[in-house]
């Protein structure tokens, strides 16, 4: 075996898992780590390829892949073997050993036998030699053929400048994070699709020319299927959107499969030139939610108060989206307001995954979902939680709640949900320490939801709202992951 490892430079052992889901819990896979170490194998993390050399990451096949696999199991007498097999980046089997244990005879089948096989182990890796040649390997990792041009910084620029450009054309640079590297690429119009073309990377597979993503435009301006092309030249089909005219977000995954949003900045045409950056000219703002599939939400009126124009944004997996919507009905009184999408592009929803009900008590936890201070915190939207600490609000009022989920501006009209996902009120206010000539911490206020009924069952044939909580068995993470697609921020003109 150590002649044929001298042509590799890094060694990997991949994941023992067992039956039970564990991981290495006999630590034979630590065991052919230390041993590879010990031999003088340079070893890669299976788990942090972000800090992998870069010719580890380009060259693959400089990677000995180390197998640990039963052999013969155990029993009450004998220990049977192990199994060593290690093979190179296309699956070509290089060595693959059957190990047997020294004493063949174990009281404690398990935990005696994989101690027995790990020390066989141990003395495989001891018993061989080992020093780098890399004249040794023959073998070369072969990458997808990706589309080549002969584009450069400067063609794409001549192109941008005398051109009247789309939307998405421009040039832009990668905002590095652990699953981006850096790129710098134009996206211009070819053959009736966009093309990202890289510039320069810091990826050396990468090379000037080559197309790293194809993007199709849309039913929705700003929201585009994407081919993209990862970091080893395969292909994910995924989506992107425009943020706003110099924000490029791509949907990709993370190392351990989780979807992730990577962030892409417009460099050129500048903000200076015809490119501008879109402007807030709202006057006010605040949180909202559907309540029924066809687009009907619910807010407070102070929110929507004198609005010539409203506009209502939904942030889900798919990206930003705003419709225009219209004020239906309005308690005053009871600071509640009913609005309704009127948009071509709003298509409606599949389910409203909560119940809006009346009951609950002091002490219950409760947790909100909505858009604060935007224009400072950013358009994401935030969490809070906290409990109903009285029944009633200021000077008794039996219409609010008086709870500890921290509010700021902007969370007004947003929905105050249960721990089990169901929807008891609205938040709309928080108490003002200036008002009252004291120092006041994390007072705030929600409207109960009867009076959210109470107007909702004012509209002509309302449809039956939802009993109970689709979401109420889940965990508040895996709650918000689906409750947030129902919470919009409303802006209003």
């Amino acid at each position: 075996m150590g002649q044929n490892l001298n042509g590799f430079k890094y060694g990997l052992v991949s994941p023992l898992i067992y039956q039970d889901g564990s991981r290495d819990k006999y630590g034979l896979e630590a065991k052919a780590i230390s041993s590879l170490k010990e031999l003088g194998i340079k070893y890669l993390d299976n788990g942090n390829t972000k800090d992998w050399p870069n010719d580890a990451i380009e060259e693959p096949c400089l990677i000995a892949y180390v197998r640990i696999m039963d052999g013969n199991m155990p029993n009450a007498w004998n220990c049977g073997s192990v199994r060593v097999q290690i093979e190179t980046c296309n699956n070509q089997i290089i060595s693959n050993v059957l190990l047997k244990s020294k004493n063949a005879i174990c009281n404690s089948p398990y935990e005696c036998c994989y101690y027995k096989w790990g020390e066989a182990i141990s003395t495989y890796f001891k018993n061989q030699t080992y020093t780098y040649n890399p004249t040794l390997n023959k073998l070369k990792t072969v990458y997808p053929e990706v589309e080549k041009t002969n584009e450069t910084e400067e063609t794409i620029n001549a192109y941008l400048s005398s051109n009247k450009i789309e939307f998405l054309e421009g040039i832009y640079k990668s905002y590095q994070t652990e699953v981006m590297s850096y790129y710098k690429m134009g996206i211009i119009k070819k053959d009736g699709k966009y093309k990202a073309i890289i510039i320069e990377s810091d990826n050396k597979l990468w090379k000037q020319g080559e197309v790293k993503a194809v993007f199709e435009q849309s039913s929705m301006k700003g929201v585009y299927s994407v081919k993209w092309y990862l970091g080893d030249k395969t292909s994910l089909e995924t989506f992107a959107y425009m943020e706003d005219e110099a924000l490029l977000t791509v949907e990709l995954l993370d190392q351990k499969g989780k979807k992730t949003q990577q962030k892409f900045i417009k460099m050129y045409p500048a903000a200076s030139s015809d490119v501008t950056l879109k402007k807030d000219i709202s006057i006010a703002s605040g949180s909202g939610f559907f309540i029924t599939t066809g687009g009907i939400l619910a807010t407070n009126a102070h929110v929507v108060d004198g609005a010539e124009k409203i506009e209502v944004t939904v942030t889900n997996e798919a990206g930003n989206f705003s419709y225009k919507a219209k004020v239906l009905l309005v308690d005053a009184k009871n600071d509640v307001a009913l609005l309704q999408i009127e948009d071509e592009k709003f298509k409606g929803l599949t389910q409203i995954p909560f119940g809006i009900i009346e009951k609950s008590d002091v002490g219950e936890k409760v947790f909100t979902i909505g858009f604060p201070l935007n224009d400072v915190m950013g358009s994401n939207f935030k969490v809070t939680d906290g409990i109903i600490s009285s029944k009633t609000g200021i000077a008794d009022d039996i219409r609010y709640y008086q709870i500890s989920v921290p509010l700021q501006p902007g969370n007004s009209g947003g929905p105050l949900f249960n721990k089990e996902g169901n929807v008891i009120g609205l938040t709309s206010a928080r108490l003002n320490s200036q008002a009252i000539g004291t120092n006041i911490e994390n007072v705030n206020y929600a409207i109960k939801s009867s009076y959210l009924l109470n107007l909702y069952n004012m509209l002509p044939n309302p449809s039956i709202l939802l009993g109970t909580s689709l979401v109420a068995s889940k965990e508040l993470k895996e709650q918000v992951k689906i409750l947030k697609n129902y919470v919009c921020l409303i802006k209003v003109y």
